[in-house]
Parts: C-alpha cells; sequence; structure tokens
C-alpha cells in the first residue's frame, strides 16, 4: 500500500501551480481579442454576398464566391497570424456554439425573408437591406463570441 504524500508542502506547491495555470490563462484571455477590423470585414462579407444577389446578374456569383468564401478566408487567416488564435477555436468554445447556431438561423430567416421581398413582392434593394441587417447581426455575433472564448478561457472550459 503506498503511503500517503499529501503533505502541507506539497498541497501548498500543488495549489501554487494551479494558481499560475489560471494566471496564464487569464493572460492569454486578454489578448485573444479579434482586432476590430475582422468583425466589420465579416459583416462586410456577408453584406457582399446579399447585395450582389440584389444587384443579380453576373454579379451574383461572383459576389457569392468574393462575400461567401474569399473574404472569410483571407480575414480568417489574417487574424490567426495577427493573434495566433484561429475562428475554427473560437466559434467552438461550449459558450459560443449556441450562439452560432442562432446566428445561421437569424442569416437563413434574414435571406429568406430579403428574397421573398425581393421576387414574390418586387421591392428593390430588399437584399441589400437584409444583408444590412446581416452585416449588423454578423459583427454583433462575432464580438459575442470573442467574449464566450475568452470567458472559456478563464474558466478552463
Amino acid at each position: 500500500m503506498e503511503s500517503d504524500k499529501s503533505t502541507p508542502e506539497n498541497i501548498a506547491a500543488a495549489r501554487a501551480a494551479l494558481d499560475g495555470v489560471s494566471e496564464v490563462r487569464s493572460r492569454i484571455a486578454d489578448r485573444v481579442a479579434s482586432p476590430w477590423w475582422y468583425h466589420a470585414g465579416l459583416g462586410l462579407s456577408v453584406a457582399t454576398v446579399f447585395a450582389s444577389i440584389d444587384v443579380g446578374g453576373s454579379l451574383v456569383p461572383s459576389g457569392v464566391v468574393a462575400g461567401g468564401v474569399l473574404m472569410p478566408l483571407a480575414l480568417s487567416w489574417t487574424v490567426a497570424r495577427s493573434t495566433g488564435i484561429s475562428v475554427s477555436q473560437a466559434v467552438s468554445t461550449p459558450s459560443a456554439r449556441g450562439l452560432n447556431g442562432a446566428f445561421l438561423v437569424l442569416l437563413i430567416l434574414l435571406g429568406g425573408l430579403g428574397l421573398t421581398l425581393k421576387m414574390a413582392a418586387g421591392l428593390p434593394g430588399a437584399m441589400t437591406a437584409a444583408g444590412l441587417a446581416a452585416a449588423a447581426l454578423t459583427i454583433w455575433t462575432t464580438v459575442r463570441n470573442d467574449v464566450a472564448l475568452r470567458r472559456d478561457l478563464r474558466s478552463g472550459a
């Protein structure tokens, strides 16, 4: 049978080590905020997709590719290089999962509303207006993702 090595010195050393981990987590959490241009850029990329559908013609495919693929990839790569945190890490934290699910549902609803108003009601600019709302929603969501990531880092989740 092993002897108990829970001496006061060992307990104090273990507590100090855990305190050190908590301090490092807190310092990392303070550094992982995405720059303002990342949030604005993602909002602009979403608005570009919506507005290109509103304009129509040959701008639809290029706007969807530019706003839905190229701009987010470039922004994600740039922010990962500048902060050391990839977007996939930021949006997969426990606190961010529900937020991002709701974001996707709202984004689909905004797109559906814009298309319905454009196609069925013939309202010009409906997709652009929906795109502006989607851009604001995107910016709000990405900022909240940063807050959730910092909270989860501090808590060790």
